[in-house]
């Protein structure tokens, strides 16, 4: 049995759809504090969102008016097989992102980034998508976490799954090269992941 098939059933185990919707349940409560608390009415994108759960907490949040899942295909929501999903899912490729020039207040990914060859430009759009004075959530894998000694101890293609690792710096420098401003950044999953919280300046 090779490597991908047996990552490929991982993804499909409870294990692993527990693993995500606890990561999703912390991320969702990190963004009521640092970004939901004090604001109402919020329209938000979690994009290349895989299952969208995190999408769906946020649309149950009282100061959320529209959250909006957007994926390139559909295959993380049906395998995560959520009940009662209340999120807007919309079906849409991160790097040409339809009609969506500055229509959100907050727009964030969680660990799809490390998987693309230009993650600067998958920033940048997600930048695009948000309105000046909103803010851009983006984590990745951390080199000095799980995921980065994972990618040290494993073969190629385990690599691949994993996707590229950042440290902080690298992470930080990619939001201001897209011209955001950090303003908070994050461990997440047992050190698994770290984030970036960053604002896009009023143009």
């Amino acid at each position: 049995m090779n490597s991908m098939t047996i990552l490929d059933r991982f993804e499909k185990t409870q294990i692993y759809q527990y693993i995500r919707k606890t990561m999703n349940r912390s991320l969702t409560d990190y963004f009521e504090s640092q970004v939901f608390k004090e604001q109402g009415a919020l329209r938000v994108a979690e994009v290349a969102c895989g299952s969208g759960y995190g999408a769906h907490l946020i649309s149950k949040m009282k100061q959320v008016d529209l959250s909006v899942a957007a994926d390139i295909n559909l295959d993380d929501y049906k395998q995560a097989g959520l009940q009662d999903y209340s999120a807007t899912f919309v079906l849409m490729d991160i790097f040409h992102p339809s009609n969506f020039k500055g229509a959100f207040d907050f727009v964030w990914n969680s660990s799809s980034i490390e998987e693309l060859s230009n993650p600067l430009e998958a920033v940048r759009q997600l930048a695009w998508m948000t309105s000046p004075g909103g803010y851009i959530f983006v984590g990745v894998p951390n080199r000095f976490g799980p995921a980065g000694w994972l990618r040290i101890l494993t073969g190629k293609r385990y690599r691949e799954w994993l996707g590229t690792t950042f440290n902080r710096l690298e992470l930080r420098n990619l939001m201001r090269r897209a011209d955001l401003h950090v303003v908070h950044e994050i461990n997440y999953l047992a050190g698994t992941f770290i984030g970036a919280l960053a604002k896009k300046l009023d143009q």
